[in-house]
């Protein structure tokens, strides 16, 4: 069943070796609050994996656990409302990317600013695929 507005475990870059690889190759680009890291491969391989995402809060920013997941929740919840346009493009031209999106402020930002910051980056991503 495909839910289109799902984060499903197929979504989440784990691999250590995909994420190294993000990290040496990918590019970068930085909208406050989020600093995002991404690679464009140019082909697709299953439509439910076009795009793979890793989030990180800095332990460095917010030293108490329970912040660093709110924050981190937060973040994942408004690229999963507003990611379908980005994967729908990715899966037109039959792209993959992976997407490393690290919350870079020093205090909590409210949701809504936050989702509107999400809106930008998945906008600025979308530009960057065609």
């Amino acid at each position: 069943m495909n839910k289109p507005f799902s984060l499903s475990k197929n979504e989440r870059l784990k691999s250590k070796k995909n994420i190294d690889t993000l990290f040496l190759n990918g590019k970068a680009f930085f909208v406050f609050p989020y600093s995002v890291k991404y690679l464009i491969f140019d082909e697709l391989i299953n439509q439910e994996e076009a795009l793979k995402l890793v989030a990180s809060v800095p332990k460095r920013k917010f030293k108490r656990a329970n912040k660093r997941n709110t924050i981190r929740r937060r973040l994942k919840e408004s690229y999963r409302i507003n990611k379908v346009e980005l994967k729908q493009l990715l899966i037109n031209k039959i792209k993959s990317m992976h997407l490393l999106i690290t919350y870079n402020a020093s205090e909590e930002l409210p949701y809504q600013e936050m989702n509107e910051k999400m809106k930008k980056v998945l906008q600025i991503l979308g530009e960057k695929i065609i």
